[in-house]
């Protein structure tokens, strides 16, 4: 999952054994149609709505508050705004959502945390520091897993200007930096004892699909259509009715001007 994330990790790690060694339960596959239990207290989508555009995060901040504010979204009791470790989210949660209980990826937070407790350790010495600190991060003491990578960078030193992104140093010192800004966005014990959702897991599924469309192989656009393209597979994702009143409104507009319309 770290890998996935595209996330460096220390050289020499190496889990790919360890599913023989997993227990019955963990690797069954779930049969097509099964249901997957759901957390108790856990949100439900009612709807998604999505925006794609190659604007800045500056010109982006005010599309995404209109969309919200349309979706009557700052009506809501409980309001959350998450996002990665970013510096262009959290200005668009400052100016545009400040209302909103700001809310950190916990998964981006697993895979600094992660690289951290493996880096420059055995495997089985990483991953016993791993388990204690994801556990005390997903009980809300972030605070304590600072302190200690605080001692283990002054233990190990800080990185040269040119070090490998493997680097143990260079590993630990993100952490601690990424933690370090985003310490108060990471309440997990508080945000789950709310019933408040934790993950951006919607948001890098819909990603994907928008990916699907706009990239790959003998995929060229220009600017312009880059844009419009963005804009169109968004609204064809958004579970609302955008793209069918687009559609309802283009056929009654073009009704009365297509010559063949006019013939037949």
């Amino acid at each position: 999952m770290v890998r996935g994330l595209g996330h460096a990790l220390p050289a020499g790690l190496d889990f790919e054994g360890e599913a023989d060694n997993a227990s019955p339960a963990a690797t069954t596959p779930r049969r097509r149609g099964q249901a997957r239990g759901r957390r108790p207290g856990r949100p439900q989508r009612l709807a998604r709505s999505v925006l794609a555009s190659r604007a800045r995060s500056e010109d982006f901040g005010p599309i995404t508050h209109q969309a919200a504010w349309a979706r009557n979204f700052f009506a809501a009791q409980r309001r959350v705004f998450l996002g990665d470790g970013a510096a262009a989210n959290w200005t668009i949660h400052r100016h545009h959502f400040s209302t909103f209980v700001p809310v950190l990826d916990f998964v981006h937070a697993l895979s600094y945390i992660f690289a951290a407790a493996f880096a420059g350790r055995s495997q089985s010495e990483g991953e016993a520091i791993y388990r204690r600190w994801i556990q005390a991060v997903w009980c809300g003491g972030v605070r304590i897993v600072l302190q200690e990578l605080e001692a283990r960078s002054s233990e190990l030193g800080q990185p040269p200007e040119h070090s490998g992104e493997s680097d143990p140093r260079r590993l630990v010192a993100e952490a601690l930096s990424y933690l370090r800004n985003n310490a108060d966005r990471m309440h997990y014990d508080a945000y789950r004892r709310d019933g408040l959702p934790i993950m951006t897991s919607a948001v890098e599924s819909a990603i994907k699909m928008i990916n699907r469309r706009v990239k790959g192989s003998e995929k060229f656009w220009s600017q312009r259509g880059a844009e419009a393209i963005l804009q169109s597979r968004a609204d064809f994702l958004s579970e609302t009715d955008i793209m069918r009143k687009f559609w309802t409104t283009r056929n009654a507009t073009a009704s009365g001007f297509r010559p063949y319309r006019q013939s037949a």
